[in-house]
């Protein structure tokens, strides 16, 4: 079981901005490890010194919440956390932090100093009651985001498969749009076959936007532009799940030209009249993606066009086929003309009932 202790929502206007992810790779800074037991192949950082790596090179942090006599809490370190793919991930994208529940030093935490108050058997420090909101349950997983403002509790053993889209969920952000079930029940059906897989796209896509632009010469539609990259898990599950969607599938045949482009794409894109080449003058992506999308690019992405081939918006991040279904809606209907997303996404939501 997930506990999201942030209430993630979708908040959608004419103009979509969400802040941009960028992942670091740490090359240093990590503590000398002090416990004796079996620790994966995860660079554990002690509380303090992940605290402090964060002031000044941001990241997530997933906390190891566990006890010196929790089986399960062994079994996860000389298994998950010795998947080299997993700990890899940790490595690079999170500050890893190991931390005894019951350990009797004083510890801080934002600034806050718990102790353990030694009361009774197996007694737990202060600082794993506020971690664990009072269930104290090893082990469990507690990841925040660098500003610590959105946090998740995953109590239990969790295997590699388990954890895995839930390190995603909280690298690329996707808390700000969607719930950490359904995520994870869509990434097990994007990378997982035995989860549901769909092994072909059903999309038209085409097979670049200049193509688009041409092909709306002929056949006057709106297009829709999807920006990923091959780094983007989020945008990834979106090609394999969202946009195989049945019902999102047909609909976007029927109403839109479709183009997946990758952000570092070299292609040469003429719009406009402008011409633009790209360079690694723009950090790899494409300075097209500049001109629409300002110096912050946000992964994944859909970038809206009129079938004048005028640029109508954008929406960041990951949807759920649910969640894109009204978005595809709003603007094939141009009710992005004359309605705000709030007003119309009530009257959608109202009409489903």
């Amino acid at each position: 079981m997930i506990y999201v202790t942030h209430k993630a929502h979708f908040l959608m206007r004419s103009t979509f901005i969400f802040v941009s992810v960028f992942l670091y790779i740490m090359t240093a800074g990590y503590a000398q490890q002090t416990i004796t037991e079996n620790t994966g192949l995860v660079k554990w950082l002690d509380l303090k010194t992940a605290q402090e790596l964060n002031k000044t090179q941001p990241k997530p942090m997933l906390i190891d919440v566990y006890t010196d006599w929790c089986g399960w809490c062994k079994h996860m370190m000389k298994t998950t956390f010795s998947n080299e793919g997993i700990a890899n991930y940790i490595n690079n994208y999170f500050y890893p932090v190991r931390f005894n529940a019951e350990t009797m030093d004083t510890v801080e935490f934002l600034d806050k100093k718990y102790i353990n108050k030694n009361i009774g058997n197996r007694s737990p420090n202060e600082l794993a009651i506020i971690l664990l909101e009072g269930k104290l349950s090893y082990p469990t997983i507690v990841f925040y985001n660098n500003n610590y403002k959105f946090k998740m509790l995953a109590p239990g053993y969790l295997s590699p498969k388990d954890i895995e889209p839930m390190l995603v969920f909280t690298v690329e952000y996707i808390f700000n749009t969607t719930s950490a079930q359904d995520f994870s029940k869509y990434f097990f059906k994007a990378f997982y076959p035995d989860s549901g897989f769909v092994s072909k796209d059903t999309i038209t896509w085409m097979k670049s936007f200049n193509e688009a632009v041409e092909k709306n010469k002929v056949q006057k539609k709106k297009t829709l532009l999807f920006i990923n990259t091959d780094w983007c898990n989020g945008g990834k599950t979106m090609l394999r799940s969202t946009f195989n969607n049945s019902i999102v599938t047909n609909y976007i045949n029927d109403n839109f030209h479709a183009v997946a482009m990758d952000a570092r794409s070299m292609d040469t894109i003429t719009f406009n009249n402008q011409t633009y080449h790209n360079t690694a003058d723009n950090k790899g992506f494409h300075p097209f993606l500049h001109m629409v999308m300002g110096e912050r690019i946000v992964l994944p992405s859909i970038l809206f066009f009129d079938e004048d081939m005028t640029f109508i918006s954008q929406v960041g991040q990951y949807l759920t086929p649910e969640s894109l279904y009204p978005v595809l809606v709003f603007f094939t209907e141009n009710r992005y003309k004359n309605q705000k997303w709030d007003d119309f996404i009530k009257e959608y939501q109202e009409k489903k009932k």
